[in-house]
């Protein structure tokens, strides 16, 4: 097999791009990675050429980070196995190679298995940098992000300094290293992907959960037209209501909530819906019943069920609620969303929406902005919190730990003309939002003192500043008090910074 693409092969306009279509590169070219020997080789030959490498897994990445390159790019689709085997302490885990889809991980792990890892429900998102970046999904409330079942991850390393000759090896770094291999580990436990080397293969416990036998879905929705749009105080409501409930139920000790998680799509008015997007994990929905219940209340606006979505999931029900075995549910919740021009941005609340931002957010959301659609523009709070919030800030490299929800700013369209319409468009609205704090989520080590706690490093956001700046806001966006730890470790494994791209953990 030809494991080299090149300019002229027919894979080779396929192989440049990835999800966002306003990435498209012209890499000298392309190597398939097949195994670890082929990894190792494929750095050691850019290297020694001076081509920088970037790696996919996925092609999720939603800035320009792996195609905006004249190097190599590394693609690791075809590792994608997942496996039952040992770590290198000899004891049982369950093994997934970087190429692995989320698909690939929940079929793979519940057919042979019976269990699951709390991931992302996007289906053709790669395990390379979902988990490196932290990975949450349906689960998480219920069960961490998927890096706190971490136990070992294997890794291509580049050492030496500029006037040795580079030392290209695979390292296996365990969560019970201690030392630089220790720090290699914990890196990739929210450190973000392509900042140390190619990851080859993660290893999760013995002990990953088992998913739920049935989850029940909801699925509703609110009107914009003779709704929402014409009664601004029940966008009001509807926003204050979420906010309130997850304030309410996302400590790490929850009782009542912990197997619900809840998504709140606020579209543009353009859309025609709002969404409320539920699973829940327990046999009785009782407590669902009383969830929905308390979003509506207070709401004139009547919710149906809910008919249309944009956003990589949409869930179509004739009734509010459907109880479903919770690999069909999976199977339900799975999307990706088409392969558009996009723009997305991110951001952690530890507290709910002031009412400065919530009038932000009904500002925007029916603001027109004639030459684009608008339809497919959208941010999408999460629910967070639970047992993802029991682990302290610095027992991973993630140190959002005491969030209530998560928001992801997205826009998709499909015409070039209006990339600048829509890029501008959500430049504006986030800073608009984030007014009080200097037009983004800052951070703080006192939970009382900000709203917000920083941004998500698998949503990058290249107008939080990039690697060449003097002072860009993502290092500590991203990583809070965790960045220095990250520097000291780069310096370590990869002292010729061989792996960067625009918001890459920088050489201290």
């Amino acid at each position: 097999m030809n494991w080299r693409v090149e300019e002229g092969d027919p894979r080779y306009e396929t192989l440049s791009q990835g999800f966002n279509q306003r990435w498209v590169g012209r890499p000298s070219y392309i190597q398939l990675i097949h195994d670890d020997a082929s990894a190792v080789a494929a750095v050691r030959e850019a290297v020694e050429n001076g081509l920088r490498p970037t790696v996919r897994s996925g092609g999720h990445c939603y800035e320009d980070f792996v195609a905006n390159t004249g190097g190599v790019v590394l693609d690791l689709s075809l590792m994608n196995g997942v496996r039952k085997g040992t770590d290198n302490r000899g004891e049982a885990a369950y093994i997934v190679e970087a190429g692995a889809t989320n698909w690939d991980v929940i079929t793979t792990l519940f057919r042979r298995f019976g269990k699951a890892v709390p991931g992302g429900s996007c289906y053709s998102v790669g395990s390379g940098g979902h988990v490196a970046g932290g990975g949450f999904g349906f689960l998480s409330r219920r069960h961490g992000l998927v890096v706190d079942h971490l136990v070992q991850v294997d890794v291509v390393t580049v050492r030496g300094g500029p006037d040795e000759p580079p030392v290209v090896e695979v390292v296996s770094a365990h969560r019970e290293d201690d030392g630089p291999e220790g720090d290699l580990f914990w890196a990739h436990t929210g450190g973000g992907g392509g900042n140390f080397g190619v990851v080859l293969r993660y290893y999760f416990a013995d002990d990953i959960p088992e998913p739920p036998a049935r989850v029940w879905l909801s699925s509703i929705a609110w009107p914009w037209k003779d709704g929402l749009l014409e009664r601004p105080e029940d966008f009001e409501r509807l926003v204050k209501n979420f906010g309130t409930f997850f304030a309410e139920h996302s400590a790490k000790d929850e009782r009542l909530y912990p197997g619900l998680f809840s998504i709140l799509k606020l579209t543009h008015k353009a859309n025609g819906n709002v969404v409320l997007l539920s699973q829940w994990d327990e046999e009785d929905p009782e407590l669902l019943d009383a969830y929905v219940r308390a979003m509506e209340a207070g709401v004139a606006t009547s919710s149906t069920a809910q008919l249309f979505s944009v956003g990589g999931i949409a869930v179509h029900l004739p009734e509010k609620r459907r109880q479903m075995p919770w690999f069909q549910a999976t199977q339900t919740l799975n999307g990706s969303g088409d392969n558009q021009r996009g723009k997305y941005k991110s951001a952690y609340h530890r507290h709910p929406f002031t009412q400065e931002q919530i009038d932000s957010l009904y500002s925007w959301l029916t603001l027109d902005v004639p030459g684009a659609d608008m339809s497919k523009t959208l941010v999408q709070a999460d629910s967070y919190g639970c047992r993802i919030n029991r682990p302290h800030p610095g027992d991973t490299a993630v140190p959002q730990r005491d969030s209530i929800f998560k928001l992801q700013f997205q826009s998709y369209w499909t015409d070039r003309a209006e990339d600048d319409l829509h890029t501008g468009f959500m430049r504006d609205w986030y800073a608009d939002l984030y007014r009080a704090t200097g037009g983004v989520p800052e951070i703080s080590d006192d939970r009382n003192d900000r709203v917000t706690d920083g941004a998500y490093v698998n949503y990058p956001d290249t107008d939080l500043g990039i690697a060449t700046d003097r002072d860009p806001a993502y290092p500590r966006l991203y990583y809070k008090g965790n960045y220095r730890r990250l520097q000291d470790t780069k310096r370590h494994w990869d002292p010729r910074n061989v792996f960067h791209h625009r918001q890459s953990v920088r050489l201290p």
